[in-house]
């Protein structure tokens, strides 16, 4: 192999990896956007339309992660951050569940309102932390 043709090997090698990073950060900021209309719509929304919200997003974080499993390459620091995100993201989330079920007031008011928001997205601020850490590194290189 010449030397031109293994540069264009590494070159070709390094590009599908910073394609997979910025999947795996589009998966984070998908998520983020659509966990945030999710406790959006729980927190302020009726309680009809928080059954269809939940199930959808659901359904759409399986098919995410099932779709990011399924990738061949993977950078280092997406690999580093999924699970630290992902725990991260889970205790906020239980943290947030328990808000919903004894602290969030019933009556609507600007306190529901303010509230609501504040939960939503400090429950969800660890998918945006990853996002952002990861598109940071894959402009870099």
């Amino acid at each position: 192999m010449s030397a031109d043709a293994a540069l264009r090997e590494v070159d070709r090698a390094q590009g599908a990896v910073r394609k997979a990073s910025r999947r795996g950060a589009y998966f984070f900021l998908g998520m983020w956007l659509g966990s945030t209309g999710c406790w959006l719509a729980t927190l302020l929304g009726p309680k009809t339309v928080n059954i269809y919200v939940n199930l959808a997003l659901g359904a759409l974080t399986v098919a995410g992660f099932i779709y990011i499993s399924r990738q061949r390459v993977y950078d280092r620091l997406l690999s580093r951050l999924a699970y630290p995100v992902t725990y991260a993201f889970v205790g906020t989330t239980v943290v947030a569940a328990l808000y919903n079920m004894f602290l969030h007031p019933q009556e609507p008011g600007p306190l529901r309102a303010v509230a609501g928001v504040l939960v939503a997205l400090i429950a969800n601020a660890p998918l945006l932390y990853g996002a952002v850490r990861i598109f940071r590194a894959a402009g870099d290189r």
